[in-house]
């Protein structure tokens, strides 16, 4: 019976450990498998934080391997490199680490396809034309100068010389007075008649100083007004000359024999004197008749307008246009064309712009039109809108309108500004060039005078 107790306990101790293990099994089992739970968590968790710094497709990129050295370098992050530097560029852009694409676009006033670089190539590129305005302005200031000092100069020689003959006048004088006292030591009975004659010659000498004082005053008295002239003079200087009667009253040739149907005419102009057919004459009674009406301004009409339509040597035949049977044009009638002349080549200056189709609206290209005109009809152009010393006409289109700059509206943009510049620019322009060809007595032409001396009734 003894035996049989020891069995039952051996059996129950090996149950009771194997119970043990069991349980201690299971416990591990739990607790591992909750390890490995919180461990696939945390990995998803990881996974999910990784894919949104960085795609599995931009790992491998070469340009994030170099972020992710740099950032390894400056030992961060590479998510603190890439804020770092971020901020690093916005503030050095903006002056704002906080500012973004859009904030930085309204503080520079960048339209939306505009990049800060085109915006800063933009503003070098105007920075380098305002420097060479600068530099023109300067340089145009310069020459100014140099003509300012060239004429102080002229002026400083002028009143150099008008001493030299005060002191040759004194010094005349002191020698009249020594032979007036010699003469009246030598000989006394002539006494009266040589004081007469010192007397007169001390009138005459003192009116000759204060002449020359007078001339002095005169030539100190210039010199502000020189100062004040020099760009005046600049640009009328080349224009002043003596000028003989107005080339457009001058007679070209006449008519030397009418057919019988008083519709052609022979004129005693031909391939030699540069004649062409299509040119065209205005006729005249005779060349008192081309002058400007005195009470309207405006050049005779004359008679009738002739077309050249056959050249020979010294002749050519030319049909009427524009005549009247009222008035015939006749054997002896004068014709004349304000540009043409056999014996010489008469310059033109074309400025503006002109409405010769009557449609109101004035163009350049009509300008265009006057002077391929011109110079079918053996004038000569001058290019440019400078008056010249040797031009004969000045041809002016219709007046550009005056605009008011001082009434440009605030909110104008810069076309419009500049459009309302240039308008005015062209108006003082235009009336500088009149001004100018009066002063010089150059003949000023409009559209309506240039047709009328010119014959042409086609266009």
């Amino acid at each position: 019976m003894a035996m049989r107790s020891n069995g039952g306990n051996g059996v129950l101790i090996a149950l009771i450990i194997f119970i043990f293990l069991t349980v201690g099994s299971a416990t591990a089992a739990i607790l591992l498998y909750g390890q490995r739970n919180t461990s696939n968590e945390r990995l998803a968790q990881e996974q999910q934080l990784r894919m949104e710094l960085i795609r599995e497709s931009e790992a491998n990129r070469g340009d994030i391997s170099q972020l992710k050295n740099e950032a390894r370098d400056n030992r961060k992050s590479l998510v603190g490199f890439l804020v770092e530097r971020s901020n690093d560029y916005r503030t050095f852009v903006t002056g704002d680490p906080a500012s973004d694409i859009s904030m930085t676009r309204q503080r520079f006033n960048l339209d939306e396809n505009v990049s800060m670089a085109d915006a800063y190539n933009a503003l070098l590129q105007e920075n380098r034309l305002l420097n060479g305005k600068v530099q023109a302005a300067e340089q145009r200031l310069m020459d100014a100068q140099a003509s300012l000092d060239r004429m102080g100069s002229d002026f400083q020689a002028l009143r150099s010389s008008s001493d030299d003959r005060v002191n040759s006048v004194m010094g005349d004088i002191s020698k009249y007075a020594q032979a007036a006292e010699e003469y009246r030591a030598n000989m006394s009975k002539t006494q009266d008649d040589y004081l007469r004659a010192i007397d007169d010659n001390n009138t005459r000498h003192k009116q000759e100083v204060n002449a020359l004082e007078e001339e002095i005053a005169s030539l100190t008295g210039d010199q502000s007004v020189l100062q004040s002239r020099v760009n005046e003079l600049r640009k009328v200087v080349d224009s002043i000359r003596v000028r003989p009667r107005n080339p457009a009253e001058l007679v070209d040739g006449r008519v030397v024999d009418v057919l019988g149907s008083s519709d052609q005419v022979f004129i005693n102009l031909g391939r030699a004197d540069r004649i062409r057919p299509g040119m065209t004459f205005r006729v005249y009674d005779d060349a008192g008749k081309i002058r400007v009406d005195q009470r309207t301004g405006k050049y005779s009409e004359g008679k009738a307008s002739i077309q050249v339509i056959k050249v020979a040597e010294n002749t050519a035949t030319a049909r009427v246009t524009n005549g009247s049977t009222a008035r015939p044009v006749v054997r002896g009638d004068v014709i004349a064309n304000a540009v043409f002349n056999p014996e010489h080549r008469f310059k033109f200056l074309v400025y503006g712009q002109f409405d010769v189709d009557g449609n109101g609206n004035p163009t350049h290209n009509e300008a265009d039109y006057i002077r391929s005109r011109i110079i079918e009809w053996g004038g000569e152009v001058v290019e440019g809108d400078q008056l010249t010393g040797d031009l004969d006409f000045l041809v002016l289109g219709d007046v550009p309108e005056y605009v008011f700059t001082e009434l440009i509206s605030k909110n104008a943009t810069e076309q419009e500004i500049n459009a309302m510049v240039k308008k005015r620019e062209a108006y003082e322009r235009y009336e500088e060039l009149f001004q100018q060809a009066i002063n010089a007595q150059i003949p000023v032409l409009n559209w309506n005078r240039f047709r009328l001396l010119t014959g042409d009734e086609d266009s």
